[in-house]
């Protein structure tokens, strides 16, 4: 299998460092980036439009790209890549329409339906993924001979950072979720705008249903109460009856 490297040197180490902030990215804009092909210039055309470009002009990687494409779903519908947003194409005898789908409903026989431009993956997902499947090569060791020290050199920066991907180096499925519910329900949440927040129960829901080892009650709700913005109430306050509070003045009779 190519590695990073090796594929983005065949495309001559194209610059992809204006996609350094950007935390998702579609099954298509992963797919490309990684073959070493600007998402830019694909973003405009639909999948099966994307796939015959491909096909049609053939440019270097291009097989690649669409192996990665069918790849990237595939893992999606076998769990293997959590995903925050998955997006299905659906048939009738007289309509096609999309519709967004958790990840828990669907299976092998939904590959043909994900929409690859549509559905997103973190960053974080995607650099895993591609670490356990060999595309970032391990360090060479230093060679030594009788005649000749030879010290490996530091890959250079574009090279490490094709797609500019943080590892982290320790996480854990309720770590996962915790990150998740942050960007699903809290990352663009304003209370200054009078965005009704989410439920207790419908975060705890989400959790269980895209993240199947985070399935304890308990554990949900406190991921929620971690994540819930500080201004959001997460139950109401009990009115206090002022006559409670106030002493008896009635003058008692002498």
């Amino acid at each position: 299998m190519a590695t990073l490297k090796e594929l983005h040197n065949l495309r001559g180490s194209p610059d992809f460092t204006h996609w350094n902030t950007v935390k998702l990215f579609s099954i298509a804009e992963a797919s490309l980036l990684t073959a070493g092909l600007e998402p830019c210039e694909y973003n405009h055309l639909a999948d099966y439009e994307l796939r015959q470009k491909l096909l049609n002009d053939k440019p270097i990687n291009w097989q690649h790209a669409l192996m990665l494409i069918r790849s990237l779903i595939e893992a999606l519908c076998t769990q293997e890549i959590k995903s925050p947003l998955i997006r299905i194409e659906r048939l009738d005898y007289n309509s096609c329409w999309s519709e967004t789908i958790e990840q828990a409903k669907i299976s092998l026989d939904d590959t043909g339906s994900i929409i690859a431009n549509e559905t997103k993956i973190h960053r974080e997902e995607l650099f895993k993924w591609l670490k356990k499947n060999g595309y970032f090569e391990q360090p060479q060791k230093n060679s030594t001979t009788a005649q000749q020290v030879t010290h490996q050199q530091p890959e250079p920066a574009q090279y490490n950072n094709v797609i500019l991907l943080p590892e982290q180096p320790y996480t854990t499925p309720p770590l996962e979720a915790l990150h998740g519910v942050i960007n699903e329900f809290w990352i663009n949440y304003d209370p200054d705008k009078n965005q009704p927040p989410p439920k207790q129960d419908t975060v705890a829901s989400w959790i269980k249903a895209n993240y199947p080892d985070v399935q304890g009650k308990e554990l949900c709700v406190y991921i929620d109460k971690i994540c819930r913005h500080p201004k959001v109430k997460t139950g109401g306050n009990t009115k206090l009856n002022p006559s409670n509070n106030m002493k008896d003045t009635t003058p008692k009779k002498q």
